[in-house]
């Protein structure tokens, strides 16, 4: 459940202006740039994009960054509103998790509908790729000329995401998490593993195509359904039922920026009306932190209450929209967003590429879906929806954008309530049959470890690992046959560890 605030609404908000860029697809060790420079010219080029030249950046009065993993800086938003001319801006700087481009968006356009801002940029970027090329994420010193403040390579923490139950479970990263879901959709939706990948490795190629006319994109070879899905050297399973290429590829030099106005700025500023694209509603909401507590692993709550929320603002509905972009880490995000909003299969989720394809920016790459639905909507017109998702279908951002002319702009946020949806216990020993489940495997492609979740006779539920030596067990949950939700097993206690093993203890 979650509590949402009344709808605001206030004045138009327009987009004038996107950039975007790929940076040493190479790998070349002497074009390895920061993110702070690869950002810098991301907001260069919209302001190329808009026409107002580098030189109007100077009437920027508000900067809104999504959180850079990459590469570590004291007040990266303030050195990015420096670097752009704007060193008198307002600097918003937002926290982790791949919903935040929508959400800094729905932030900074308020501020312009409420007559509190004029002219906004939202940007971000990374460097990840040659972070790595250089060694850098072990000796940061070897990167070069990069910023001092205080420089290094970002960490996955505790504060990142997740709770501490699901840290000492190790439910934590997403390549663990997000199949519990997948392999729960499949039960729902009564799939064979066989019907449920092939509708995966189908949408990932059709994504795969759309990257390869995208010029930022990191990987701009298509593939075919048959080279996501099928297991080998170069597709190996990471975890079950996700091969490598159904994970979110973070190893990119990307960046990107929106620039937004007030219409009077944009008019000032000579930008072109053929330019603006409307920002016509936003909706934020969310669902507990804690996995071990959601209602359902078969759908996801926050994520079909933002996109309704978003439509009904926009007074408009999914069959109205032209274009689609829908967060794509994982196969399950889009099947659920377009299973909600009851697309047809052959509907194109992405204009973007995909975060496999075009390359998963960690927390920015909606921006980059922001910045390929504008230029759609300019070339056709019409109406678009861009859905943005972070930490583990945890966080949500919906925004509707319009080539019309709408008569304002209306936001709304909703936030996740205190009180978990089932009742969890952690001590618990004894029967237990499976909700839903995922595998891990080694790089030589054998499992090597377990996650399930399940429920006790009295309607409790727990979270347990399954031991590497439980091949038996290990074996069925990966058998391509067999659908294990449902079934029965037992947590045991050994070691002064609890571990699921099938059948009887």
């Amino acid at each position: 459940m979650t509590d949402r605030e009344d709808v605001r609404s206030g004045g138009q908000v327009v987009v004038v202006g996107v950039g975007q860029l790929r940076n040493n697809r190479e790998k070349d060790p002497a074009r390895a740039r920061e993110p702070l420079e690869l950002i810098r010219s991301a907001v260069g080029r919209a302001a190329e994009d808009a026409g107002i030249g580098a030189d109007a950046l100077s009437g920027v009065d508000t900067v809104g960054l999504v959180q850079v993993v990459s590469w570590s800086y004291d007040d990266l938003s303030g050195s990015v509103a420096s670097a752009i001319g704007a060193s008198g801006a307002r600097t918003v700087e937002s926290g982790a998790g791949g919903h935040q481009p929508v959400a800094v968006l729905t932030e900074l356009a308020a501020a312009i509908a409420a007559g509190d801002s004029e002219l906004a940029v939202v940007c971000g970027g990374e460097a990840q790729s040659s972070l790595e090329l250089l060694g850098a994420a072990k000796e940061p010193d070897r990167a070069e000329g990069w910023s001092r403040s205080p420089g290094g390579a970002g960490t996955f923490s505790r504060a990142t995401g997740g709770t501490e139950r699901m840290w000492d479970l190790g439910l934590v990263g997403p390549i663990r998490v997000y199949p519990l879901w997948e392999n729960r959709l499949r039960h729902d939706l009564g799939q064979s593993f066989d019907e449920s990948q092939s509708w995966s490795a189908s949408m990932y190629a059709g994504f795969s195509e759309v990257a390869a006319g995208n010029e930022a994109a990191w990987n701009r070879d298509p593939v075919t359904a048959e080279q996501v899905s099928d297991i080998g050297p170069d597709n190996r399973m990471i975890c079950y039922p996700y091969p490598l290429r159904m994970n979110a590829l973070n190893r990119v030099d990307q960046a990107a920026a929106v620039i937004l106005a007030s219409p009077a700025a944009a008019d000032r500023l000579g930008v072109p009306r053929e330019q603006w694209v409307y920002l016509s509603a936003a909706a934020l909401d969310a669902d507990c932190e804690d996995v071990l507590e959601r209602d359902t692993y078969g759908g996801s709550p926050g994520l079909g209450r933002s996109l309704d929320a978003a439509l009904a603002q926009s007074g408009s509905t999914a069959g109205a929209l032209d274009v689609v972009d829908l967060y794509s880490c994982f196969p399950i995000v889009p099947k659920l967003g377009a299973l909600h909003l009851g697309l047809d299969r052959d509907t194109e989720l992405s204009a973007t590429g995909g975060l496999t394809s075009f390359g998963g920016a960690h927390n920015n790459y909606s921006a980059h879906a922001l910045v390929a639905v504008v230029r759609r909507l300019r070339s056709s017109g019409g109406r678009g929806l861009v859905y943005a998702n972070g930490e583990y279908l945890t966080k949500h951002a919906a925004v509707v954008l319009d080539t019309d002319d709408p008569d304002g702009f209306r936001w709304s946020e909703a936030h996740a309530s205190d009180h978990p949806a089932v009742r969890v216990d952690d001590g618990y020993v004894g029967p237990l049959e499976i909700e839903t489940y995922t595998v891990e495997f080694d790089r030589e492609g054998n499992p090597a470890r377990g996650f399930v979740i399940g429920r006790s006779p009295d309607g409790a539920r727990t979270g347990v690992r399954v031991s590497k030596s439980d091949r038996a067990t290990l074996s069925t949950l990966v058998d391509p046959g067999v659908d294990p939700v449902g079934h029965a097993g037992t947590v045991v206690a050994q070691d002064d560890r609890r571990l699921f093993t099938l059948g009887d203890s």
